[in-house]
């Protein structure tokens, strides 16, 4: 299935368009579709699933089975479809996919917060002193590349994009991925009635004032300015199509299909990620984490931050456990943990991707702000660990099946070269056809490369 097709845009009338609001999406501004003219080389997309909360190395893509028990924990590895690579067990799914992917286990991050590392990982810049600065990836591939049709935000965080960070940095609202926030399976209707957030919205004034100097370029033939109203005439666009309502109406999916990514909030944030992509979005920003157990049953701020009761939450927040800590209150939820959530979710993804013909040309990434420690603690969890982790990178010219640096026998430091959030910055940024090195940060007085690391080898093709 290839990307639906431009969509068309209609003629709209002044009133019609401050009616819906020109700062939708904070694409009001004709230099933002400037941008999306110039754009980049190279036509791919990417799904970031964010494991907001720091995923145990250990219990995913990393086992050790020849460690001390403190260490390699109750599960055991299983063997996968390419040979001699092996994963922990309770990801039977992506074990029969690993010939999709390529595994990074040499990680190596700095931070052990969890704002400071997720807002490193998730922009490839260790942020300052006093906060994040530097825009999150899809924020700046929005930025840089500017939305792929007419209709489509160019990046979109499901709930959020992602969770610790402030996504767009000193870029702003206007650079601000598009959140569908709550359950994607209404997504929808929140696009067939305009809900937007305040902040998406710019100066009414302003507005005014843009589309009266819609009226005036007309009658100008300047150059400049007529590519001034072409850009001011998409952006009301924007406004108008019924791409996003027809590209979030997850109703259209089989029951079968939306079942294979699960039959919950999670997965069909994923399924509505693959939906999103194939109608035009460049960025897909997914936190993706089951929220339950010890930390409470909010829909939007899920985690992996298993401190306590490891074991049992990564697999399911059905049943209490007997041992709940005192002082501490387990929250049911019902719905499988985080590791089948990702088996079920990531699993079909790739699949559809694949098969659909879109793998080539859309990036995945699936990587959480640190790994955990090496020995599990008194509560049966593992703490905060950035000194060693791994990460999952799929399509978009990924080695398809390649095991990418190790750790050392307890998992507790990589016994290959490390790489940092700024190698992933620097080979996501690859991947999209954006040159690292040579790109600079937009509205920066000075020239400031997107990433000082260097692409990952043996990543690529």
């Amino acid at each position: 299935m290839n990307r639906m097709h431009r969509a068309t845009i209609p003629n709209v009338t002044r009133r019609q368009a401050l009616q819906v609001g020109v700062g939708m999406f904070g694409l009001g501004l004709p230099q933002f579709l400037n941008a999306a003219a110039a754009g980049g080389t190279k036509d791919v997309s990417c799904i970031f699933l964010f494991l907001a909360g720091g995923p145990s190395h250990f219990e995913t893509f990393d086992p050790k089975p020849d460690a001390p028990s403190e260490v390699r924990g109750i599960w055991d590895p299983i063997s996968t479809n390419v040979p001699g690579t092996f994963i922990c067990e309770k990801l039977p799914l992506m074990a029969q996919r690993m010939d999709k992917v390529a595994i990074v286990r040499s990680w190596q991050g700095k931070s052990g917060s969890h704002s400071t590392g997720s807002q490193h990982v998730a922009s490839g810049v260790y942020p300052g002193s006093g906060g994040q600065h530097f825009p999150n990836f899809g924020c700046l591939v929005s930025a840089l590349q500017g939305n792929q049709l007419p209709g489509v935000p160019a990046h979109f965080g499901l709930p959020v994009a992602a969770r610790y960070t402030d996504p767009p940095g000193y870029l702003g609202p206007s650079h601000a991925a598009f959140n569908v926030e709550n359950d994607p399976a209404a997504a929808k209707d929140t696009f067939g009635k305009l809900n937007l957030e305040p902040t998406r919205f710019e100066n009414r004034r302003s507005m005014l004032t843009q589309l009266d100097n819609l009226e005036r370029y007309v009658d100008v033939s300047d150059a400049g300015l007529a590519s001034m109203d072409r850009f001011s005439k998409e952006a009301v666009a924007l406004l108008t199509t019924d791409v996003m309502r027809n590209a979030t109406n997850l109703d259209a999916e089989p029951d079968e299909v939306r079942e294979r990514y699960g039959a919950n909030i999670y997965g069909q944030r994923v399924l509505l990620a693959r939906r999103l992509i194939e109608g035009g979005a460049r960025f897909v920003t997914i936190n993706h984490a089951v929220q339950g157990g010890l930390f409470g049953n909010a829909k939007t701020n899920g985690t992996w931050d298993n401190h306590h009761l490891l074991f049992d939450s990564m697999m399911s927040f059905r049943h209490t456990p007997g041992n709940v800590p005192n002082g501490y209150k387990w929250h049911n939820y019902d719905g499988p943990g985080n590791l089948p959530q990702l088996d079920m979710s990531l699993s079909a993804l790739l699949d559809d991707l694949d098969e659909r013909g879109l793998l080539d040309t859309t990036l995945v990434v699936a990587m959480g702000e640190f790994g955990r420690t090496p020995k599990i603690n008194k509560y049966a969890g593992r703490d905060h660990y950035p000194a060693a982790g791994c990460a999952l990178l799929a399509g978009a010219g990924i080695n398809r099946g390649a095991v990418i640096g190790a750790t050392d026998a307890k998992g507790a430091r990589p016994m290959t070269r490390p790489w940092t959030p700024e190698d992933f910055g620097a080979s996501i940024y690859h991947a999209l056809g954006i040159n690292p090195h040579t790109t600079y940060f937009p509205r920066l007085t000075r020239p400031t490369p997107i990433s000082s690391g260097t692409v990952i080898d043996g990543l690529f093709v």
